[in-house]
């Protein structure tokens, strides 16, 4: 515990050190990168990397938009997704950074408390988290297209003798992509940079990806399948921006 007041303590002195002024700067523009992960919400598909490049303007009663790119290396088994995120946002006001500090201080020292050697750990996060700002909420559709096409079945075999399988794959039906997309993100203020947080919901309209699963057994043959469409996705992505 010592050693976490100690460390609180020097993280204290150093935030600080951030001119104050810094909290009456009022840009309206952004460019931000970000880079996360995008989960099929689906028992059994994996999980896939997406990249992004974005620009956003919010006007001074905290209504904007923002537009940009992403591209993900696979979706589901199937390569080569682009798409150009269009949303309108609504961005809650900041609290100050004497407000923030305060929070951030008073939830680090109850995270630690009663933690014992992982109070450290526990109220290091606490202060970090509490530090995020400006809350922003946006909605929105993305056009995009997949340039991949179905992926090849992957067969693994189980039972006595390995003599049951389970074959699955995913099929793309079209090229051209439309979704729904609902997000939050979050934000840690330094000088005119943000560090962001941001969950996001996407429901696919066109219906872009069904996946396919078959069982059988070699004596027998095919013994099930079915297939369904993926439409519902989530996304965490994590991002630096710069205002301007």
């Amino acid at each position: 515990m010592k050693r976490f007041i100690i460390v609180l303590s020097g993280i204290l002195v150093i935030a600080s050190c951030f001119p104050l002024y810094a909290q009456k700067i009022k840009e309206n523009d952004e460019i931000f990168a970000s880079v996360g992960v995008n989960v099929p919400m689906y028992k059994g598909v994996e999980s896939d990397m997406v990249v992004g490049l974005h620009y956003g303007h919010c006007h001074s009663n905290g209504i904007g938009y923002r537009v940009g790119f992403n591209y993900s290396p696979s979706v589901a088994d199937v390569s080569n997704y682009f798409g150009i995120p269009l949303a309108f946002t609504y961005r809650m006001g900041s609290r100050s950074f004497s407000s923030k500090v305060r929070s951030a201080t008073i939830g680090a020292f109850n995270s630690a408390a009663g933690s014992g050697d992982e109070g450290l750990k526990y109220g290091f996060t606490a202060f970090l988290m509490n530090m995020f700002d400006r809350i922003e909420f946006s909605a929105g559709l993305s056009p995009g297209y997949v340039s991949g096409g179905s992926s090849s079945p992957s067969v693994s075999r189980y039972g006595y003798g390995l003599s049951h399988w389970e074959r699955r794959w995913t099929e793309k039906l079209y090229g051209f992509a439309l979704s729904i997309d609902a997000g939050v993100n979050i934000n840690f203020r330094i000088w005119r940079f943000d560090l962001r947080l941001m969950p996001a919901f996407h429901y696919n309209i066109t219906n872009n990806y069904r996946y396919h699963t078959e069982k059988g057994d070699d004596s027998v043959g095919l013994l099930s399948s079915k297939d369904r469409p993926l439409r519902w996705f989530f996304t965490f992505s994590g991002g630096l921006a710069f205002r301007f």
